[in-house]
């Protein structure tokens, strides 16, 4: 095609875009016109003659394209030859194009404007499919990219100038055009969401959140195959370091009583995680509780789920709450001691604290917190000096009771020898 045509299909191009800026395919075919006519150019600038213009044949071009880019890869540093290469191929390019269409519409001179595009259309399919074979070779290469989204856009305007004349029946054929594939798709959705595509009047303005609302109404809810199924145990996480059962039970009290609290700990330093588990006494009420994810819990937005269940299933009896499992004192040694040991404890705990938890068993004579040698932190444990073999006695009986949000561990001291 002849620079001065080129020039004018261009302009026609970015006519008819202008004219309705909302069409895509206008404006992919204002572009692909826009490409061939600066193609053109550039073969004009490096004395590249059209095929038209000059009567350069194919095999002619296939020559000088093969010297253009064996003389360009002796030397890739030379944008001059990078051009002319360039100007090369978009030749040959060109010309190829043009001998398909002068084979295709050599059948009938006079034929009409639907006949034409229909020699068109398969023009620019061979067009795509040599463009995309060029582009395999070297994914790497920008310009190929470039001339098969070219080929591509150009195909896509002419498939729907050839719709838009009632020319597109078997436009489930074409293997290129996979946008255009897509929104007769579209088209067929919204025709079985409006009921009947002949419809009129209020029925032909059936919006896409009709669509929308039939595929919801009729899509499978999706579930989590790894999802825990609802039970009575909950896992809570994000919690405050400062939270207790006390507060935990006031969260929940809307929910439900709950039957089980207990706080996750590291087990070397023996410190709050900032999470743990709730036992509710039945599944509805743990869904209730399921429910409030997110909500503020002491300043945080609380994580709530379902829990896992254990393989051997839950324990029998329910846990006692407040940050670790107490284990059962140890055997009470022959005659007795004056002397507990406390673990478990809070790190906020202080002497008048632990005397006011003692209170009704005997007076404690002595306190003695246990620290890091290196670090002189608190470890969270100590012993406790009582004045009677009968106050320990008492107090041991308070072991896995809260005191401070957490398990109090009491047991007999063992005697030094």
């Amino acid at each position: 095609m002849a620079l001065a045509d080129l020039e004018k299909e261009f302009k026609k191009a970015r006519k008819a875009w202008r004219a309705d800026k909302s069409d895509k395919k206008l404006k992919k075919a204002w572009k692909a016109a826009k490409v061939a006519l600066e193609k053109a150019k550039e073969a004009a600038e490096a004395g590249v003659k059209s095929p038209v213009e000059g009567g350069d044949s194919v095999e002619d071009l296939e020559e000088a394209l093969k010297s253009a880019r064996k003389a360009w890869k002796a030397n890739k540093d030379d944008k001059a030859l990078k051009k002319a290469f360039k100007s090369a191929k978009a030749a040959l390019e060109e010309a190829k194009s043009k001998q398909a269409e002068n084979q295709s519409s050599g059948e009938e001179e006079s034929s009409e404007d639907g006949e034409e595009q229909k020699v068109d259309i398969d023009a620019l399919k061979a067009a795509v499919k040599a463009a995309r074979k060029e582009f395999k070779k070297d994914k790497s290469n920008k310009e190929a990219k470039k001339a098969l989204k070219a080929a591509k856009a150009a195909l896509e305007a002419a498939e729907a100038k050839a719709s838009a004349s009632g020319d597109a029946e078997e436009e489930g054929d074409n293997d290129a055009d996979m946008a255009a594939e897509s929104t007769a798709g579209k088209k067929r959705s919204l025709d079985e969401a409006n009921g009947s595509t002949e419809n009129g009047g209020d029925d032909a303005e059936t919006s896409w959140e009709a669509l929308s609302a039939k595929k919801q109404k009729t899509a499978p809810a999706f579930t989590d195959p790894n999802a825990p199924p609802p039970n009575p145990k909950c896992f809570v996480g994000n919690l405050s370091w400062d939270i207790d059962d006390d507060a935990t039970r006031a969260f929940f009290k809307d929910c439900g009583e709950l039957t089980d609290i207990y706080w996750l700990k590291d087990r070397e330093t023996e410190r709050f995680k900032g999470c743990g588990f709730i036992t509710f006494e039945t599944v509805e009420q743990a869904q209730k509780a399921v429910e409030k994810a997110g909500e503020d819990l002491m300043g945080r937005p609380i994580k709530i789920n379902f829990a896992k269940p254990r393989p051997g299933g839950d324990r029998k009896t329910p846990r006692k709450s407040g940050g670790g499992v107490s284990k059962e004192p140890s055997p009470r040694p022959e005659g007795g001691t004056t002397t507990v040991f406390v673990g478990n404890l809070s790190f906020n705990i202080d002497d008048d604290q632990m005397r006011d938890f003692a209170k009704g068993c005997g007076e404690i004579y002595k306190i003695r917190w246990l620290s890091d040698r290196e670090s002189g932190q608190f470890k969270g444990c100590g012993f406790i000096d009582f004045d009677a073999v009968e106050s320990v006695d008492n107090f041991v009986k308070k072991n896995g009771e809260s005191l401070m949000g957490r398990n109090i561990r009491i047991d007999y001291a063992t005697p030094r020898n």
